[in-house]
């Protein structure tokens, strides 16, 4: 395969890649990474595939520069024609137009060059359409295209200015005595300078008796920044003729330097390949901007989902520390055990009626009324804990996101992620009743065994159940001294009933399958608020191999070029 092959194709494996760097967060230098990335696109399509493909073709002079420096004018007085209407209102919003030889229009009239923009026969009002001229007197090998303004107030007119500057092989870029130190033609010559673009500068509208001046000074700042090499030429300002033209004379110089190459093969094929290599060496520095624009939004996104995965998980230890701390066994769960259990003589002669429980102890307890206020109690009150740790992980998830602009713009833009989504409290409740279940199954489990299973039947599933789940709540780390007497009392009852059921090895590790079941149950339902947050990351997330793709396409340009740019025998990249 040909150098000049591979290099093509590593423009395609490059064209095919840079829609993966994207940068949806409003880090810093978000905005001009994602200028660039669509830069380099428009770059690779409208000129590095093209001119890599066809190192013949005619060479495109791009004709741009500052509002006002007469650039339609300069081109019509070249061409001694009038092939491109200057603009008299601001911002200028004619269509570019591209001037060249009959035997060149096919090339250009083609989607090879320029792609994205529709070809017309006529100059219309549209920055997006590109009116092709084909003009007899205008040498074959070269053709000029009338540009946009580089600072025009019109968004559109800039980017599409900076588009066909960079799709050109030789700029000619004009500006005026009174604009040529404004800053923003100087940010264009710096890019000239780093593509090594072959450059021709027009300095306008000089006045007659400081034209020397202007020129020397300007050709100092050129030299000052690296581009002593680029051709300068003055023009005086004077009133235009009749035709709207400058006198031949003002543009002879640069009329007979572009008429040079356009008639000399050699020369052309120099500027091709000069202004090829120098486009391809830019591109490295550039993709690796935009390989380290892509870690930082992944990261940024990452640090975003770890903020919102800790709150979350402390959330669930947070319930499970209030379900296990004791402090479940004050207030009303409290009171409605006693209401089953009864307190006083049964309290004092627990362990005679344990003992003796086969035909007195259902006797003791009260009805299932009583059995069901217990129930509901419990899940009333550890669904209200779960609510309430719902509600503070979704603020504080929102309190950490806004400490960054771009965590604050998501959570502006989804003021829902400051609470928890609106089925979350029917979600919480639907939990803790599941997991009431899961302990009743849990005791019908370990009843079926036939020795214990008339002392099971004599209390029933659902006493035991809620049994162990004064046991799960009976740690008092939670509870002042009196309460700890009350509660302790309660769950000390509630261990012995079990352990006279299962024993007290079978009773432990109920009571640890349950708490283990409880945390299971309020991660499920957290791990639903916490998905909210995570589809909003992964929306924004950069594809995982797009800095590897990137990077594959860096290295195959690189060594794609070396080999290209060896055949052509031109300086080491």
């Amino acid at each position: 395969m040909s150098g000049s092959q591979k290099l093509v194709d590593a423009f395609h494996l490059l064209d095919a890649t840079l829609p993966s760097a994207q940068f949806p967060l409003p880090l810093d230098g978000a905005e001009s990474l994602r200028s660039l990335a669509g830069s380099l696109a428009h770059q690779v399509r409208d000129y590095l595939l093209p001119r890599a493909s066809r190192l013949d073709a005619p060479l495109l002079a791009v004709v741009g520069g500052s509002t006002g420096a007469g650039k339609s004018t300069i081109v019509n007085s070249l061409l001694r024609a009038e092939v491109t209407r200057p603009g008299v209102l601001r911002p200028t919003t004619k269509s570019p137009v591209l001037i060249c030889h009959p035997d060149d229009e096919e090339w250009f009239r083609s989607d090879k060059v320029l792609p994205g923009l529709v070809r017309t026969d006529t100059q219309l009002h549209d920055s997006r359409a590109l009116h092709i001229v084909a003009f007899p007197d205008l040498p074959p090998g070269l053709a000029l295209l009338d540009a946009p303004d580089i600072d025009s107030v019109d968004d559109a007119n800039r980017a599409l200015a900076r588009q066909l500057l960079l799709a050109a092989d030789l700029w000619v870029f004009v500006t005026s005595a009174a604009r040529y130190a404004d800053a923003v033609p100087w940010d264009y010559l710096h890019q000239a300078q780093e593509r090594n673009t072959m450059l021709a500068v027009v300095v306008n509208r000089c006045p007659p008796g400081a034209i020397a001046q202007v020129a020397g000074h300007l050709a100092q700042m050129l030299a000052e920044r690296g581009l002593a090499s680029a051709k300068l030429f003055a023009i005086v300002e004077r009133a235009l003729g009749h035709d709207g033209m400058l006198p031949l004379p003002d543009v002879g110089g640069l009329r007979q330097w572009l008429g040079q190459l356009a008639s000399q093969t050699e020369a052309r094929a120099q500027v091709a390949v000069q202004s090829l290599a120098g486009s391809v060496r830019s591109l490295d520095p550039q993709l690796h901007e935009l390989i380290g624009g892509i870690h930082r939004q992944n990261e940024a996104i990452e640090e975003l989902r770890e903020q919102s995965v800790s709150t979350y998980r402390q959330a669930v230890v947070d319930v499970a520390e209030a379900a296990g701390d004791g402090t479940m066994l004050r207030g009303e769960i409290l009171s409605r055990w006693q209401d089953l259990v009864g307190t006083g003589e049964f309290m004092r002669s627990i362990e005679e009626r344990i003992s003796a429980f086969r035909d007195r102890l259902t006797g003791w307890f009260r009805g299932e009324p009583e059995v069901h206020a217990v129930e509901v109690a419990i899940s009333d009150n550890l669904a209200a804990v779960l609510q309430e740790k719902g509600q503070w992980a979704a603020e504080q998830v929102a309190v950490k996101w806004s400490r960054t602009r771009w965590g604050r713009d998501i959570i502006v833009a989804e003021p829902g992620l400051a609470h928890p989504s609106p089925d979350f409290d029917a979600a919480a409740t639907a939990a803790i009743r599941a997991w009431q279940s899961d302990v009743m199954r849990l005791v019908e489990e370990q009843g079926r065994g036939k020795r214990m299973k008339a002392r099971f039947l004599a209390l029933g599933t659902n006493i035991l159940a809620l049994a162990l789940m004064i046991v799960v709540f009976a740690a008092t780390g939670g509870l002042t001294g009196a309460e700890v007497g009350i509660a302790g009392g309660a769950s000390v009852l509630a261990q012995r009933l079990l352990e006279a059921v299962f024993g007290e090895g079978a009773v432990r590790k109920l009571a640890e399958q349950a708490q283990a079941d409880l945390e299971a149950r309020v991660q499920g339902v957290l791990s639903v608020e916490l998905s909210r947050y995570g589809a909003i990351l992964d929306s924004l997330a950069v594809d995982d191999g797009a800095t590897a793709q990137l990077e594959t396409a860096a290295v195959t340009l690189r060594d794609a070029a070396r080999s290209a740019f060896d055949d052509l025998t031109a300086p080491e990249l």
